[in-house]
């Protein structure tokens, strides 16, 4: 009989016990959930403030270790040109920016449609339009990248890389290389432009003298005809 009341209290005591562990044990886990809502809550007050100081937008971006695939945003494309080390200059639909005292452009109305360009006006009485309009053609062939487009009226001259960029990430790691593509398109066009402006002239001269053009064939493989 006290053999069995012992074991009956034994075992009464480790129910008890086991209890009271559990009851400790829920009650710790609902402590640390009510700390942690807390911390979330005051989190989100903290963000709510900020997105409302001025000049300050709600944005929703991924985390900040994966902001290389950000989507590429107005606001991106001048963090993009700081972070390349130039001063970006934020309108309406555009981000410009100057690189060693030359003014480049990024629209940023179609994005991820995106260009990079350069442009220049172009003083009519001095060029030969019709000329440097075959060059922008023979500079756009020979790169591939990029292009030298002439306006209608001969008055502006662009050179632009158009691209889809939709990540923030890659854009940045490539803005500099479009802007040596545009440097290199620059280049060409001027090197094909003096080279074609020398051939009329030299043609100009031989017609000028009356010395037949199929009697001077080609100097160094160039059409001369």
């Amino acid at each position: 009989m006290i053999t069995a009341l012992i074991i009956t209290v034994t075992v009464a005591i480790i129910f008890i016990a086991l209890y009271l562990d559990e009851r400790g044990t829920v009650k710790e886990y609902r402590d640390e959930n009510k700390s942690q809502r807390t911390e979330i809550t005051r989190l989100s007050e903290v963000a709510r403030k900020a997105s409302s100081e001025p000049g300050e937008a709600l944005v929703s971006r991924p985390p900040v270790d994966d902001q290389d695939n950000w989507a590429l945003t107005p606001d991106l494309v001048a963090d993009v040109v700081k972070f390349n080390g130039y001063v970006p200059d934020k309108k309406e639909d555009a981000v410009f920016f100057m690189v060693q005292g030359e003014r480049y452009v990024v629209p940023t109305d179609r994005l991820p449609y995106l260009l990079v360009m350069k442009r220049f006006s172009i003083d009519k009485e001095k060029y030969d339009i019709g000329l440097l309009r075959q060059a922008a053609a023979k500079a756009t062939d020979a790169r591939l990248i990029g292009k030298v487009s002439l306006s209608d009226d001969g008055g502006v001259l662009c050179f632009f890389v158009s691209a889809i960029e939709p990540k923030y990430g890659h854009f940045r790691d490539v803005l500099n290389e479009y802007v040596s593509i545009i440097n290199d398109l620059e280049t060409c066009l001027g090197e094909t432009y003096n080279q074609m402006l020398s051939d009329k002239e030299d043609i100009s001269k031989l017609e000028a003298n009356g010395i037949p053009i199929e009697a001077v064939g080609n100097r160094e493989g160039k059409i001369v005809s």
